[in-house]
């Protein structure tokens, strides 16, 4: 059966990998961002989820009318914030947490609401999630709270699959501008075919992680429809 993805954060990185898969594959594909990619067969829509929150609910409510039916959001955006908790401005600190934590819930909330068919969910965090950074306190903390969004979800019993995805540094148009080595990276079409083989199968929710020393998979949680009732 061909399907609907919706993937937020597609223009680059993790995002655009898992686009060109599901191209191929035949599905539809709607791929958000700032920058349309190089994929003429897929739908774009412009959506800067850095923005101020008030803009969000509108920008959300255009994104998820691009399909009548999304089957499966796909959530992989990335927002690059360093710095101690004092160097973060209230600006710093909002935009974290609209692409962290509010867009999705904000996406997921209306895509549920649109459509009879069990909204599948592909959540896209980081190693970040279970690992404190001095310079990335509100980073880690949305990643965190992205994590628990998703073993939260996997609670309703009308939605489809969850997977939690939570990678090690990935080499991608996310670091530009740092100065973080890239040498021991993870290759983004690597990790994107690592997620495609996680969201197979049958299972309600899978939380995984995906290292880089060496390369490897680990996952952490795995849950049938009936536990994932419990």
């Amino acid at each position: 059966m061909k399907k609907n993805f919706l993937i937020v954060g597609g223009s680059s990185g993790i995002g655009l990998q898992l686009a060109k898969h599901y191209i191929s594959e035949g599905h539809k594909v709607c791929v958000t961002g700032r920058v349309r990619p190089d994929l003429p067969d897929a739908d774009f829509q412009y959506f800067d989820v850095t923005s101020d929150s008030r803009s969000l609910a509108p920008d959300a409510d255009r994104i998820v009318s691009c399909f009548e039916t999304v089957h499966t959001l796909i959530y992989a955006a990335g927002f690059l914030q360093r710095g101690r908790i004092e160097t973060l401005d209230d600006d710093d600190l909002g935009s974290m947490v609209n692409v962290g934590l509010l867009a999705p819930m904000m996406l997921i909330q209306r895509l549920k609401c649109r459509s009879d068919w069990p909204l599948k969910v592909m959540l896209v965090t980081s190693s970040s999630q279970y690992t404190p950074k001095e310079l990335e306190p509100a980073y880690c903390a949305t990643k965190s709270g992205l994590g628990m969004l998703g073993a939260s979800l996997v609670r309703d019993k009308s939605l489809g699959k969850v997977l939690v995805v939570a990678p090690d540094d990935v080499d991608t148009e996310f670091w530009r501008g740092s100065n973080v080595a890239k040498e021991e990276m993870l290759d983004p079409v690597w990790v994107s075919e690592q997620i495609v083989d996680l969201s197979g199968g049958a299972f309600k929710y899978k939380c995984a992680r995906i290292l880089n020393d060496p390369p490897r998979v680990e996952v952490l949680e795995c849950l049938n429809n009936e536990m994932a009732r419990i």
